[in-house]
C-alpha cells in the first residue's frame, strides 16, 4: 500500500492506520475490477443503472467573452469575478479560529476578493477561484476582464432550455456546469453513446465535454478526461479511476486547496488512504466533503431546473448615458412591451430586475421587489423609479433589460369584512412580499400553544414559523 507522504502520518494514529490497512486489503481483493474510462464516441451498447451525465463548458466565462470578440481569441486573458459560493459555504464550514465575520465582511468587499472565474486556456497554472492578485503576480501584464455574470447566465440559459427540448431531467449547477439524468431515454435515443451525440448536438459554437458516472461527481470526473464534443464513461471501481486524479480537480475552496499540497496531498489517492476522521479533524466538514469524493461518493441527488415564468425586454441606448431623462423613459418603454406580452395579460408580476452594460466598467443590476404585484407599466414604473432615484450608477449605461418574475395570476381580490380575516391576509401578503425580495423563508413566527397545562415551561408555547402559503406552518423552535 502506498504511505502517505511525509507531512500527514501525524494525522493518522495506530487504530486509523489499521483502518487504513483493512481497507487496502479490501481493495486488494477487487485489483481484478480494472477501472477504465470509455469513449463514447464509439457505438458499444451500454445500459447502467441510473446514469448520469456531466456536460461541461471550460472556461465557460471565456468562451462567451470571445464569442462576443473574438479578437480575444488569442490574447492571454483572466475573467475576474467575486468569490465562487460553493467556496464560501465550505470555508464558511471549516473557518480557521480567530476569524470574525466583521473581517470576513470587508475582506469580500474589498479589491483582493476578487478571484479568477475563467482564463485562457494558454494559462494552464490559473485556476477558478484563485485570488486574482495571485494570478496577476504568475503572468505580469495579463489582460484582465470583469465578468459579466448577467450575460452568462442569459447565454446558459438559452443552452440549457435547448437542452430541455431533448431530456426532462437537467439540473443547471454552474455556468458552464449541468447534469442530466440520462436513465430510461433507451427507448427514445438508444444507448449512451447515441444519447451523449446528441447532447453534444445540441450545444453548439461552445467546446463542450461529458462525462457519465453513476453520480454527480464521477460523470464531472469522466468530463475532464472527455474530448472537445465527446464523451467518456467511468467503468470499474471508481476509488481505483479517482487515484490519480489531482487534488486542483475537486470542487472546494482554492484556500483548501493549498492547504492540502501544504500538507503533501496532491492526489486524491493520497486522500483516499487516510481515514476520513482525521481529514475531518484537520481541515473541518470541507475535509470530508474532499474525502468522500476522492473514494467516488457523492450522494447527491439531481435536482432538476425548475421553469420560472418571466417577460424580458430588451434595448440599445444610442450612445452611452448616465442622463435619467434617457434612462427612465427607456425602462418606461420597455415596461410598456413586456405588459404587451401574451404572458403578462391579465397578469401581475411581483418583482422586476434591471440589467445593463456600463462603458469601461463591470455591469450593473438592479433588482425590484414590488411592495403589491405590479399589473400594469405604471403601477411597476412608480416602484422602479422611487429605487432608482437612491441607486448609484456606475457608469455610463450601453443598453438595458428589464425582466419581470414572479407571475401571479391575481386579477382581483375582494377585501373581508372582519378584521381578524383581513389581518391574516394582509400578513400572508406581506410574508410574500418578503419572500420575493429575500428569496428565502422570512424568519416571521407566532406563538402558538402547545400543552398549557404542562409543569415543563418549554413545553407550554411554541415558536411556528409563519409562511405565505395560506396554512403551511412549520414548528421551530419550543420555548
Amino acid at each position: 500500500m502506498r504511505r502517505p507522504p511525509p507531512q500527514v502520518r501525524a494525522l493518522t494514529s495506530p487504530e486509523n492506520q489499521r483502518a487504513t490497512l483493512r481497507r487496502a486489503t479490501t481493495q486488494k481483493s477487487h485489483l481484478s475490477t480494472q477501472p477504465t474510462t470509455r469513449d463514447l464516441s464509439e457505438n458499444v451498447p451500454m445500459a447502467p443503472p441510473k446514469a448520469i451525465a456531466c456536460l461541461r463548458i471550460p472556461n465557460f466565462p471565456w468562451q462567451v467573452e470571445v464569442a462576443r470578440k473574438p479578437e480575444l481569441h488569442d490574447r492571454s486573458a483572466i475573467v475576474a469575478g467575486k468569490a465562487l459560493d460553493l467556496g464560501e459555504e465550505l470555508t464558511a464550514a471549516s473557518g480557521m479560529p480567530g476569524e470574525t465575520t466583521s473581517a470576513s465582511k470587508a475582506s469580500k468587499n474589498s479589491l483582493s476578493a476578487r478571484v479568477v472565474l475563467a482564463a485562457s486556456p494558454d494559462l494552464t497554472d490559473v485556476m477558478p477561484g484563485m485570488p486574482l492578485i495571485e494570478a496577476t503576480s504568475r503572468h505580469r501584464g495579463v489582460l484582465i476582464i470583469e465578468a459579466d455574470t448577467p450575460l452568462y447566465a442569459l447565454v446558459f440559459d438559452e443552452i440549457i432550455e435547448n437542452l430541455e427540448r431533448l431530456v426532462p431531467d437537467i439540473e443547471a449547477a454552474a455556468p458552464g456546469v449541468a447534469y442530466v439524468g440520462i436513465w430510461g431515454l433507451e427507448a427514445l435515443y438508444g444507448d449512451d453513446a447515441h444519447v451523449v451525440r446528441l447532447l453534444a448536438g445540441a450545444v453548439e459554437n461552445f467546446d463542450l465535454r461529458i462525462g457519465v458516472g453513476d453520480n454527480k461527481w464521477l460523470a464531472y470526473a469522466a468530463s475532464l478526461l472527455s474530448r472537445s464534443n465527446s464523451g467518456r464513461k467511468v467503468t470499474g471501481e471508481p476509488g481505483r479511476f479517482l487515484d490519480r486524479f489531482p487534488v486542483d480537480s475537486l470542487p472546494i475552496p482554492y484556500s483548501l486547496i493549498k492547504r492540502l499540497h501544504a500538507f503533501g496531498l496532491t492526489t486524491m489517492g493520497h486522500i483516499a488512504d487516510i481515514p476520513r476522521g482525521p481529514m475531518e479533524a484537520q481541515f473541518g466538514q470541507a475535509g470530508g466533503t474532499a474525502w468522500d469524493l476522492a473514494n467516488g461518493i457523492d450522494n447527491r441527488p439531481l435536482m432538476p431546473k425548475r421553469s420560472v415564468l418571466g417577460v424580458s425586454e430588451h434595448l440599445d441606448f444610442p450612445d452611452p448615458t448616465v442622463s435619467m431623462a434617457a434612462i427612465v423613459p427607456a425602462i418606461e418603454s420597455l415596461l410598456v412591451r413586456a405588459y404587451g406580452r401574451s404572458q403578462l395579460l391579465r397578469r401581475f408580476a411581483r418583482q422586476a430586475s434591471i440589467q445593463s452594460q456600463v462603458f469601461q466598467h463591470a455591469p450593473w443590476t438592479m433588482r425590484v421587489a414590488f411592495k403589491d404585484p405590479a399589473g400594469n407599466k405604471n403601477q411597476a414604473l412608480f416602484a422602479i423609479k422611487s429605487k432608482l432615484d437612491m441607486a448609484e450608477i456606475p457608469g455610463p449605461l450601453e443598453d438595458m433589460r428589464v425582466t419581470l418574475s414572479g407571475i401571479t395570476g391575481e386579477a382581483g381580490r375582494q377585501e373581508s369584512m372582519w378584521k381578524e380575516v383581513k389581518r391574516d391576509t394582509d400578513l400572508q401578503e406581506t410574508i410574500s412580499q418578503l419572500r420575493s425580495r429575500l428569496r428565502i423563508a422570512p424568519p416571521i413566527y407566532q406563538v402558538r400553544e402547545l400543552e398549557p397545562w404542562s409543569r415543563i415551561p418549554e413545553r407550554r408555547y411554541a415558536l411556528v414559523q409563519l409562511s405565505s402559503g395560506g396554512g403551511d406552518e412549520e414548528a421551530a423552535k419550543v420555548g
